[in-house]
């Protein structure tokens, strides 16, 4: 599986381009080639010195690049440009055509949603799973399970914060595997006329698993009054993850890429045969 490069803001980092591959220079430390065709992803967090030509390595070669903060905040994607529609814009745009179509589009989601939730719960109670699995659940069933979950006096500000980064790393990864996939990130049926409502919609279907990504960051974050260990902290703008927090987050999600770049893929699948049942 293709590497996803991150470069995460540090004091004497420099990034450049060299042929088909970009050479990463530390203060300190050895300098490091890794060629564009190993890596599948870029995520650039915080303040980095690059040449533009770093960003056109990339998009030449279909990889999207995503600017982070450590607020929580996307603050740009580089995409590869091209003037023609994506290869299936047509057929994926007959999910908006009628109201028929739009509900069973919906409907599809609301079905994989529900899987994974289920298959959150499975992994951390598996008696609630049963439970659930036999006797049916709602929405808010799902929400109260996992309500309970988290750290006690949390505020919705800190959460809302760890939880834009984890989901900037989930919908950077739906991105790569849509355009890949030659279809219309923009294209959302149940994130209609957003931008990237596409690659929304699958990250709706996968939130249980940004929820407990999140809520594991927040148990295991540090105090303020340990600066050597705080993952996350407030000042006057508002609650903002650290380095040492960011890295947490991207080691907790790489560790479960594999499978969830997998179920992404395992969804696009059923996008497809939505639209070859939509020809008939």
């Amino acid at each position: 599986m293709e590497r996803t490069l991150y470069l995460n803001e540090n004091k004497g980092l420099r990034v450049f381009r060299d042929g088909p591959s970009v050479w990463i220079r530390e203060e300190g430390k050895a300098g490091r080639r890794i060629p564009a065709r190993l890596v599948g992803r870029v995520v650039i967090i915080g303040n980095i010195k690059l040449e533009a030509g770093v960003i056109t390595l990339f998009t030449d070669n279909d990889i999207p690049v995503t600017f982070l903060n450590y607020r929580g905040d996307v603050v740009a994607v580089a995409m590869p440009y091209n003037h023609h529609l994506p290869r299936h814009y047509e057929e994926q745009k007959k999910f908006l055509e009628t109201e028929e179509n739009i509900e069973r589009f919906r409907s599809w989601i609301y079905s994989k949603r529900k899987e994974t939730q289920l298959s959150v719960i499975k992994r951390i109670s598996k008696r609630t799973a049963e439970i659930f699995s036999e006797k049916g659940f709602k929405e808010k069933d799902y929400k109260k399970f996992i309500d309970e979950l988290k750290p006690s006096h949390l505020t919705e500000e800190k959460f809302k914060s760890v939880y834009g980064t984890v989901s900037n790393l989930f919908r950077e990864m739906a991105i790569g595997c849509i355009v890949r996939a030659d279809l219309d990130p923009h294209l959302g049926v149940y994130y209609r006329r957003h931008n990237f409502g596409f690659a929304l919609d699958i990250c709706h279907v996968l939130e249980a698993e940004i929820e407990i990504q999140t809520i594991q960051f927040l148990k295991i974050a540090k105090d303020k009054c340990q600066p050597k260990a705080e993952y996350i902290m407030k000042d006057s703008l508002g609650w903002l993850i650290t380095k040492e927090g960011m890295r947490d987050i991207v080691h907790r999600f790489e560790n479960r890429r594999k499978e969830l770049q997998e179920r992404v893929e395992r969804l696009l699948d059923d996008v497809f045969e939505l639209m070859r049942e939509l020809r008939k």
